[in-house]
């Protein structure tokens, strides 16, 4: 029971982190595509796009793993 608790705790207490580096890795990005220097630049948006899609649907876990995916893609660091 005491791993359970401290398990649901571990979710409610890192969601909002992981949900607040979303927007952060989408404006990364999009900094990257408006600047014109992105490999793969049409993978790139679709990830990007993926990504905030799942980010406003609350999947902000998959959100930020899709993001890296993107930013890795382009180039940029993590």
């Amino acid at each position: 029971m005491k791993k359970i608790i401290i398990a649901a705790a571990f979710v409610v207490l890192t969601t909002p982190a992981i949900a607040g580096s979303c927007p952060e890795k989408i404006a990364m990005i999009d900094k990257a595509l408006v600047q014109g220097n992105v490999p793969n630049a049409e993978q790139v948006k679709k990830l990007r796009d993926q990504g905030e899609k799942l980010h406003k649907e609350g999947g902000h876990g998959a959100s930020v793993t899709v993001l890296s995916s993107a930013m890795k893609l382009a180039g940029l660091d993590n």
